[in-house]
């Protein structure tokens, strides 16, 4: 039986003490008052000045029904409104939902308009205006064969998040800067509009053509496997805006984000050469990814208006500005070799 043996290393106790003193400093800067310096032009994410012709989320909504005098249009009734929402945010399934409702005379009496979870589903799908874009499928080349990519028009998706009616009063349009001191020596970080990257994109923007509202684009993926028996794989794409509090883009039930598309999952087993075979992977992703994002080029360097969800007007430029992903995806969006850092330039044995 052998045993290791390590030599103790020396505490560096006043490298401790000033640890635990800064820790103590910031945890208390954290409880105190904030003070704020919001960004010096007035203008920048201000509303613009003539009026629109887009139309806000309810107002959409509502010409699309051509129905004023009933609120829960295209449903009958109330009663026929929340027998749907719990068929679909609380009922067992389609399967017992069907079940149910063929029950002798129970539709009659309830005045419901379906009879079965596919009329609901079809009802749902055809008859309720949806802001957020259909699908579209594009095929991409590679090693001899094509490969389908399913996603949504980007600058659609920013516009629908943008036009939520629900998000109003809650969409950010300008940058700020808070610190925990009055003296504002130290900074204060908790959303998108408080760091750097949006009062520095502010910034450029603004040398080009004042009065523009930076809509920072949030990019998220992750591949993920269906099955257990097959291996079958999905690689969903998200968007989201910095505009929407983190309150908002980290819940799912609050919908911040959007389905933007559908990544090719195939592993090239025909290329039996391992390293064009991984080349030839990451091309495959850059050219899907750089047409998902096609759309958002020209809008993100000139401009485009948005609506907002109560009808207020914005001259927005969308911006990609982060990408989120574990370590092997950002490897693949960075294009770099394994092991080594995706965000700094520090080699990997000074890391």
């Amino acid at each position: 039986m052998s045993v290791l043996h390590s030599e103790q290393q020396p505490v560096d106790q006043p490298a401790l003490d000033n640890a635990r003193d800064s820790r103590i400093r910031i945890e208390r800067a954290l409880r105190s008052k904030l003070y704020s310096t919001p960004y010096p032009s007035e203008k920048a994410g201000a509303p613009v000045s003539k009026p629109s012709r887009l139309q806000a989320g309810y107002q959409h909504y509502a010409d699309k029904l051509n129905s004023r005098a009933n609120p829960y249009a295209p449903f009958n009734s109330e009663l026929d409104w929340r027998v749907a929402r719990w068929a679909k945010l609380r009922g067992p399934g389609s399967t017992a939902v069907t079940e149910l409702l063929s029950i002798p005379e129970l539709c009659d009496r309830l005045e419901l308009s379906y009879k079965n979870s596919r009329e609901l589903n079809q009802l749902i799908d055809t008859e309720i205006p949806n802001l957020r874009p259909q699908f579209k499928l594009k095929e991409i080349e590679m090693a001899g064969e094509m490969y389908e990519v399913y996603f949504r028009d980007a600058l659609e998706c920013v516009q629908a998040l943008f036009a939520e009616p629900e998000f109003a009063r809650h969409i950010i349009t300008r940058p700020e800067r808070y610190y925990t001191d009055e003296d504002k020596t130290m900074r204060a970080y908790w959303d998108m509009h408080t760091g750097r990257w949006w009062w520095a994109t502010q910034r450029q923007l603004d040398r080009d053509k004042v009065g523009g509202t930076v809509v920072p684009i949030i990019i998220s993926t992750d591949k993920t496997q269906v099955t257990l028996f097959r291996g079958k794989m999905a690689y969903p794409v998200y968007l989201t805006i910095g505009n929407l509090p983190k309150e908002i883009r980290r819940k799912p039930s609050q919908r911040g984000q959007v389905l933007l598309g559908y990544l090719p999952t195939t592993k090239l087993d025909q290329v039996t050469n391992a390293s064009a075979r991984r080349r030839m992977l990451a091309n495959l992703f850059h050219a899907s990814m750089r047409e998902v994002m096609s759309s958002l080029k020209k809008p993100g360097e000139d401009g485009v208006e948005m609506v907002r969800g109560d009808g207020v007007c914005f001259r927005c430029h969308p911006i990609f500005a982060a990408y989120v992903g574990d370590y092997l995806e950002q490897l693949l969006v960075a294009g770099v070799k394994y092991g080594e850092c995706p965000i700094c330039e520090v080699p990997r044995d000074k890391l």
